[in-house]
């Protein structure tokens, strides 16, 4: 029994010294592995900070640029306000000159042509009037030979039918005497 016992303990002896052995692997590997990544991770830090600064330097190598050509367009600018500004200035001033007189000249021609447009309507309203009064008058005078002809034909048919009330009063009583001698 001691023996059994004392197997039993150099077999869990060697199983544990078999786990050391395998824990002991595995922080090994685990060991390694971190030292892979920090060695990746400082690698990635390198690129990109050499990326980083190439790109920082292209950006400030265009920046230098733009601000020289911007530099560049001010100066030009000034010149150009220097030198040809005074004779913008005079030419704006020659314009405006011209464009007041050619305003005088075409509100003097747009007064005229409204005159001239008044007294076109002026004269086109009292034909008009004129007109509209004769056209009432001749219709006045339609209307009175109208009536004129009506009552005239009126008593034309009252005339006419007396003659024939009278005629067929004259018949009937012919015929009330041929009729009352036979």
């Amino acid at each position: 029994m001691y023996r059994s016992i004392e197997e039993d303990k150099a077999l869990k002896d060697q199983a544990y010294e078999q786990r050391e052995k395998e824990l002991k692997r595995l922080e090994q590997k685990i060991a390694e592995k971190m030292e892979a990544i920090v060695h990746s991770k400082s690698e990635i830090e390198r690129r990109l900070l050499s990326l980083i600064e190439d790109r920082a330097n292209a950006l400030r190598n265009e920046i230098n640029k733009e601000a020289n050509t911007r530099a560049e367009a001010v100066k030009y600018m000034k010149d150009c306000l220097e030198n040809d500004l005074p004779k913008l200035q005079e030419a704006i001033r020659a314009e405006m000159g011209e464009r007041d007189e050619s305003n005088r000249e075409v509100a003097g021609k747009v007064e005229g042509e409204i005159a001239r447009m008044k007294e076109i309507i002026g004269n086109s309203k009292k034909g008009r009037e004129e007109t509209e009064e004769a056209t009432l008058e001749m219709l006045k005078d339609m209307v009175s030979k109208m009536k004129t002809e009506i009552a005239n034909e009126k008593k034309e048919r009252e005339v006419t039918e007396e003659t024939l009330l009278g005629l067929l009063e004259n018949t009937c009583t012919k015929l009330t005497q041929v009729n009352s001698d036979k």
